[in-house]
Protein backbone atom coordinates (compact mmCIF):
# COMPACT_ATOMS: atom_id res chain seq x y z
CA UNK A 1 0.00 0.00 0.00
CA UNK A 2 1.47 3.30 -0.87
CA UNK A 3 2.18 5.74 2.21
CA UNK A 4 -0.61 7.89 2.75
CA UNK A 5 -0.39 12.13 1.79
CA UNK A 6 -0.56 14.03 4.90
CA UNK A 7 -2.67 17.23 4.83
CA UNK A 8 -1.11 20.75 4.89
CA UNK A 9 -2.29 21.63 9.01
CA UNK A 10 -3.05 25.25 7.94
CA UNK A 11 -6.97 25.89 8.31
CA UNK A 12 -9.18 25.34 5.13
CA UNK A 13 -6.45 23.98 3.15
CA UNK A 14 -6.98 20.89 1.57
CA UNK A 15 -3.02 20.19 -0.40
CA UNK A 16 -0.50 18.11 0.29
CA UNK A 17 2.17 18.70 3.30
CA UNK A 18 5.75 19.19 2.03
CA UNK A 19 7.45 15.93 3.13
CA UNK A 20 10.32 18.28 4.27
CA UNK A 21 10.28 21.75 3.65
CA UNK A 22 6.81 21.60 5.26
CA UNK A 23 7.57 20.48 8.68
CA UNK A 24 7.78 23.17 11.46
CA UNK A 25 10.06 22.32 14.27
CA UNK A 26 8.49 25.06 16.34
CA UNK A 27 4.26 23.91 16.09
CA UNK A 28 5.07 20.62 14.83
CA UNK A 29 2.97 21.19 12.23
CA UNK A 30 3.19 20.01 8.60
CA UNK A 31 2.22 22.51 5.65
CA UNK A 32 1.94 22.90 1.82
CA UNK A 33 4.40 24.74 0.02
CA UNK A 34 2.33 28.33 0.39
CA UNK A 35 2.20 28.06 3.85
CA UNK A 36 5.53 26.41 5.32
CA UNK A 37 7.07 30.00 6.35
CA UNK A 38 6.37 30.88 9.24
CA UNK A 39 4.77 33.90 9.16
CA UNK A 40 2.24 32.19 6.23
CA UNK A 41 0.65 29.67 8.60
CA UNK A 42 0.94 32.11 11.64
CA UNK A 43 3.04 30.07 13.65
CA UNK A 44 1.87 30.24 17.22
CA UNK A 45 5.85 30.16 18.39
CA UNK A 46 7.02 33.01 15.81
CA UNK A 47 8.03 34.93 18.52
CA UNK A 48 10.65 32.12 19.73
CA UNK A 49 11.69 31.59 16.59
CA UNK A 50 12.68 34.60 16.17
CA UNK A 51 14.60 35.25 19.88
CA UNK A 52 16.26 31.85 19.00
CA UNK A 53 17.58 33.48 15.87
CA UNK A 54 18.77 36.71 17.40
CA UNK A 55 20.77 34.75 19.74
CA UNK A 56 22.29 32.76 17.42
CA UNK A 57 23.26 35.99 15.56
CA UNK A 58 24.25 37.30 18.45
CA UNK A 59 26.76 34.33 19.23
CA UNK A 60 28.17 33.81 15.63
CA UNK A 61 29.00 37.73 15.86
CA UNK A 62 30.74 37.68 18.69
CA UNK A 63 32.71 34.58 18.40
CA UNK A 64 33.97 36.65 14.65
CA UNK A 65 34.96 39.28 16.53
CA UNK A 66 38.48 41.03 16.16
CA UNK A 67 40.04 40.99 18.71
CA UNK A 68 43.14 43.83 19.64
CA UNK A 69 46.37 42.81 20.46
CA UNK A 70 47.98 45.44 22.50
CA UNK A 71 51.46 46.15 23.83
CA UNK A 72 53.36 44.27 20.06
Amino acid sequence: MPPRRIKCSFDECKAAAQRFSGDCTFCDGHYCNNHRLLEDHKCRNLDDCKKEAFEQNAMQLNKERTQVIRGV
